[in-house]
């Protein structure tokens, strides 16, 4: 008996060193830390990095524009979000996760009580000796029991197929965290790009509105002289023409003002009497700082303080924890069980009580016969392993990609504001200057509205510029992570 004890545990033995040398292999083949460190990333940005900038963290980046009511929409949408909403039950999601990964690491330990009370015989009687001689009788008394004790039962990890569940558990929650945050930083820009939308379109609807009252004086000019003789009717056409166009394009304008304000209260459920109050007691001026914050030169960087990078690195890990966990599924599982307590018993004859204990069974299960479920489950491991790593190389591309666009845009706009500022300081004069000379009847209302289609493509020109401007910043805030970092998350309830 002793040999066969001995040779059995043996055979142990070398399952359980075969089995942890397939899987350190399996570990090195699909290892996520190979798959971050091998996503090729360029040394430095292709884009010019915009300089002399604020060192300003960025989680205050939204105080530089110096907008309260920007600040209040963007608290307002932040408290009505579905997404973040979606975003704290992932968290709460994750946590329970990882609560289970980690149970299954240590005992598991119940606690029993039971009472009852039982005949375990019935009552019988017999004679002694001979007959009238006497009688004795057995059985018939309940039995009293009450037990309380422990029960305790522990599956021994010895692939580390639980802890690596947990290590993936772990990385989830964390990521879980981290999406929160990004869903935080993308409401908030979603609420920026809007509100600055609406602010701009409400500047261009003033340029317009400006216009129509200009064209509108040339038209009472315009009568005036053509009721005294000193101006051919068709001028007085041409004026009412204009000024319908200038009323068009103000009513254009006007709507687009209104959609994005309804874009506004749908994000933040602000009441729009209130809204639209807000916008007209608080006037809104651009921001004309040369830099809001300083880029970090490093792609690699920026890369790793994006959450959603962080969320796909967690991806690989649980993806590389899931190999791992199938494979184990195939190799035998220990378990030791045991139990604990205190047992009384009594009846009517006698009364007693003492400590009770059991230690085992110490089992052991492994599969005998599953054709092709260990191979066809590892290939689905691996390639969903191989999913995620693709994924991830296309959202570290994409994060690249998007920071140089929103350089790009962002250097465009302060590269072009000198020049657009300079022609429409140029068509403003010549715009007066024409103004004057047809006043003085030395030019006509046709060169009049040329120079006014001109001066106004100026002015919507440096409008649309510093909107540009104002939208590069938001998307490079995005795109550089909203100033998440993944060393110091912190809870929700304390973001």
């Amino acid at each position: 008996m002793r040999k066969k004890s001995t040779f059995a545990i043996l055979l142990l033995l070398m399952i359980t060193l075969s089995s942890c040398t397939a899987m350190q292999k399996l570990s090195q083949k699909h290892n996520p830390s190979n798959t971050v460190n091998t996503t090729a990333i360029a040394e430095h940005w292709q884009a010019t990095l915009p300089h002399t900038g604020s060192q300003t963290n960025l989680t205050q980046f939204w105080q530089q524009f110096d907008d309260p009511l920007l600040l209040t929409l963007i608290d307002k949408a932040q408290a009505e979000s579905s997404s973040l909403a979606s975003a704290k039950y992932r968290i709460a999601q994750a946590r329970a996760t990882r609560t289970q990964a980690n149970a299954t690491l240590l005992p598991t330990v119940d606690g029993t009580a039971s009472a009852s009370r039982s005949v375990q015989q019935p009552a019988t009687s017999f004679n002694i000796g001979q007959a009238g001689q006497g009688s004795q009788s057995s059985g018939g008394e309940p039995l009293n029991t009450t037990q309380m004790g422990a029960q305790a039962s522990w599956e021994l990890d010895i692939f580390g197929a639980n802890r690596r569940a947990f290590d993936a558990a772990l990385a989830q929650e964390n990521a879980a965290h981290a999406g929160w945050h990004d869903a935080r930083v993308a409401v908030a820009a979603e609420v920026a790009n809007s509100y600055f939308n609406l602010r701009y379109c409400t500047l261009q609807a003033q340029i317009l509105e400006a216009d129509v009252g200009s064209r509108a004086e040339s038209l009472r000019l315009t009568d005036i002289a053509v009721g005294a003789g000193f101006s051919a009717q068709s001028n007085s056409h041409l004026a009412k023409a204009s000024l319908a166009d200038a009323q068009q394009q103000l009513k254009t304008q006007q709507t687009q003002c209104d959609a994005e304000v309804k874009t506004l209260v749908a994000l933040t459920n602000f009441d729009e009497i209130m809204l639209r109050h807000e916008l007209q007691a608080q006037p809104f001026k651009p921001n004309q700082n040369k830099s809001l914050f300083t880029l970090n030169a490093i792609p690699a960087n920026i890369i790793a303080q994006r959450p959603d990078i962080y969320a796909a690195e967690a991806d690989l890990i649980s993806a590389a924890a899931d190999i791992q966990t199938t494979y184990a599924s195939s190799l035998p599982k220990v378990s030791l069980n045991g139990s604990i307590g205190w047992m009384w018993l009594s009846s009517s004859t006698f009364s007693t009580n003492g400590k009770t204990w059991s230690l085992g069974p110490l089992s052991i299960t492994f599969p005998i016969f599953h054709p092709g479920v260990k191979e066809t489950g590892i290939a689905k491991s691996e390639a969903k392993y191989e999913e995620n790593a693709a994924i991830y190389r296309e959202k570290v591309r994409n994060a690249v990609k998007e920071v140089e666009q929103a350089l790009v845009n962002l250097h465009s706009s302060e590269q072009r504001q000198p020049d657009i500022q300079t022609a429409l300081n140029g068509y403003q004069a010549s715009f007066e200057a024409t103004q004057t000379k047809v006043n003085a009847g030395f030019a006509n209302l046709i060169e009049l509205e040329e120079q006014r289609r001109v001066l106004i493509a100026a002015q919507t020109n440096m409008i649309t510029n510093q909107k540009l401007r104002a939208l590069s910043w938001v998307s490079l805030y995005r795109a550089a992570g909203g100033g998440w970092d993944k060393t110091t998350q912190t809870e929700t309830g304390n973001e």
